[in-house]
């Protein structure tokens, strides 16, 4: 039984000579708690709080605080007083190896010359309690617990100072610095407070530039202060290419391709126009607008129109052959609401779109009316339009209708019609203009069917035709008289005949007279357009008080000021990777162990040793 006890303590003893003890014995490279006093002979009240850097750092303190909890209580407690700077620019520090000094206010009543880096109200429970530094993130730098009933210290240190004594941080000499192993039963002791203490060792950085990553203790080159403290950088040359500063886009100018400051000739566009799209065209206003191909049709035509093409002067001019008005039905049987139709028929073997025609109805006082949208005429095909789908009129008694261009050009029209019966169309059929009963909206038109009765009263009573008719032998109707010959209207004065279409045209003129550019404005001789003229020389702005000019980029800057400089020098600390005394003692309990285990066995090792000596014996 005893040697399996031995054998556990051999196993606990190689995973405790295995482990790494400098984390048992690490020195916190943080702020630690040095000193604190619950009070002295002269009163419980006389309280003080020392804090000392025991890094090899400096370290920043701005808004750390210090926290006194009771006892009892497990929460960070009620803060005593914080290390707060004048203006959020400013940043506390510690130098490495210095003292920070708390007093309570009845402590400095008590000892008006003994000064200090902060005073609070004495609050300390000379029996238990917790003393904290809490950093201005909220986290718990170091603290210390006492007396026997406190519930969250490091470890607790259970004995209650006594008036005279303060809690006192051991001082770790191979390291040179506090002892700090988490461990306050460990790390503390009761000592006598020194005779002398020192405060004043914080010290200021102003940040120069608050709104900059880090702390800047000068104003960074080419940057400049704004009223915030805010540091703004120096501007950025918009344009390169461009003699002086351009810190924002010059008015009327874009970025090329290749970074470079233009001139954008369309402002009013989104993007860089260098030149004028062939599209668009300047207005009066100096604004690229769409170019309008065709100035004789209503609305801007950015392309040409199918069937027509350019003529001169901007004029669209038709190339097809004229679209024929083909049927019309003025007085359908019943009410003609709804049932009133023109056809029209498109002789050309492409598609026309009537986008650029109108309807004119009347013979004194025509009327005109445009096409639904998208109304198009299929290849030589039929399309017509009732008076729902076009709000016009076909009166009973006598009218026409007529195809025009949008310019007011006649295309074509229909004969007059007069009086036709109901559900009589006036109808294009065989190049001839007559009346038939069969309507045929939307295809090809008939002639009317003829029955016996109706052939028999025709030729009973014969009403005779008009003087410009003539009686069909086949049909017994009459029929307009077609002449053979025709008379051309002059054209207008400014106009001329074509010999292709036989049309008039207008004559263009072949002189175009240039507009003045503006008195700031000069004309570009690529393009024949006024530019602006762009100055080529420029004197510097003169730099505002507190400024000076850069010689390098010969740009305004801040005169930084100088930093003061710390009273005091950086003390180097030499530190060491592990603790000594911690390797020594458990190299101690290791032999110990070894030890008790040896003479547990030593009958066994004795006869271990004979049988060895035996046997190297008969091999000689």
């Amino acid at each position: 039984m005893r040697k399996r006890f031995v054998v556990a303590m051999l196993a606990v003893s190689s995973v405790i000579c295995g482990l790494n003890i400098q984390n048992a014995l690490a020195v916190s490279p943080s702020i630690v708690l040095s000193q604190v006093q619950l009070g002295n002979s002269a009163s419980a009240s006389n309280e003080f709080i020392e804090v000392y850097n025991n890094s090899s750092n400096e370290t920043e303190i701005t808004n750390w605080c210090l926290y006194y909890a009771s006892a009892s209580s497990t929460q960070i407690g009620s803060k005593l007083g914080c290390f707060v700077p004048e203006n959020d620019s400013l940043h506390l520090y510690i130098p490495t190896h210095t003292y920070v000094f708390a007093i309570s206010t009845a402590l400095a009543t008590s000892l008006p010359s003994l000064g200090s880096d902060l005073k609070f109200a004495a609050t300390l429970s000379g029996t238990a309690g917790h003393v904290r530094v809490v950093d201005g993130d909220g986290i718990e730098i170091d603290k210390v617990g006492w007396g026997t009933t406190a519930i969250s210290p490091e470890t607790l240190f259970t004995p209650t100072a006594p008036l005279g004594k303060v809690l006192g941080r051991k001082v770790n000499t191979l390291l040179n610095t506090l002892q700090d192993t988490d461990n306050n039963s460990l790390d503390f002791e009761l000592v006598t407070a020194r005779s002398n203490y020192v405060y004043g060792s914080i010290y200021e950085i102003q940040d120069l530039c608050k709104n900059i990553a880090g702390i800047q203790t000068s104003i960074p080159g080419g940057y400049s202060v704004d009223t915030n403290a805010n540091c703004i950088p120096p501007p950025v040359d918009m344009c390169t290419n461009i003699d002086g500063l351009q810190a924002v886009m010059p008015t009327g100018y874009g970025l090329d391709e290749n970074d470079l400051c233009q001139p954008d000739v369309c402002s009013n566009i989104s993007g860089l126009q260098i030149i004028v799209p062939s599209s668009k065209e300047l207005d009066s206003n100096g604004n690229c607008v769409d170019h309008d191909y065709c100035l004789n049709i209503s609305g801007i035509q950015t392309i040409i129109p199918d069937g027509y093409h350019a003529g001169n002067q901007g004029l669209c001019l038709l190339d097809i052959l004229p679209i024929k008005v083909n049927e019309l039905l003025a007085n359908a049987v019943g009410s003609d609401n709804g049932h009133e139709f023109i056809e029209l028929y498109n002789p050309n073997d492409a598609p026309v779109d009537l986008i650029v025609y109108l309807l004119k109805i009347g013979i004194d006082a025509p009327k005109f009316y445009s096409f639904p949208l998208e109304s198009a005429i299929e290849p030589h095909g039929y399309i017509s339009f009732s008076d729902d789908d076009i709000p016009f009129t076909l009166v009973n008694s006598m009218s026409q209708v007529s195809l025009v261009s949008v310019d007011n050009q006649l295309v074509d029209e229909s004969p007059i019609y007069n009086n036709p019966q109901d559900g009589i169309a006036w109808a294009l059929i065989d190049g001839t203009w007559q009346y038939t009963n069969q309507p045929t909206p939307n295809a090809k038109n008939l002639a009317s069917i003829v029955s016996q009765d109706t052939v028999e009263e025709v030729v009973v009573g014969l009403n005779p035709c008009a003087p410009n008719q003539y009686r069909n032998p086949d049909t017994n109707r009459c029929r307009l008289l077609i002449t053979v010959g025709s008379t051309l209207v002059a054209c207008q004065d400014g106009q001329y005949r074509s010999e292709i279409t036989n049309r008039c045209r207008s004559i263009a003129s072949d002189v175009a007279t240039l507009t003045p550019c503006d008195a700031n404005q000069e004309r570009n001789p690529e393009t024949n357009r006024c530019r602006l003229i762009t100055s080529s020389t420029s004197e510097p702005t003169p730099c505002k008080p507190g400024q000076e000019r850069n010689p390098d980029t010969n740009r305004c800057r801040t005169v930084a000021s100088s930093v003061p400089t710390a009273e005091f020098a950086v003390e180097p600390v030499t530190d060491t990777s592990s603790g000594i005394v911690g390797w020594l003692a458990v190299g101690g309990v290791c032999l110990i162990a070894l030890a008790y285990a040896g003479w547990e066995w030593r009958e066994e090792l004795i006869q271990a040793v004979r049988r060895l000596s035996t046997f190297f014996h008969l091999q000689k």
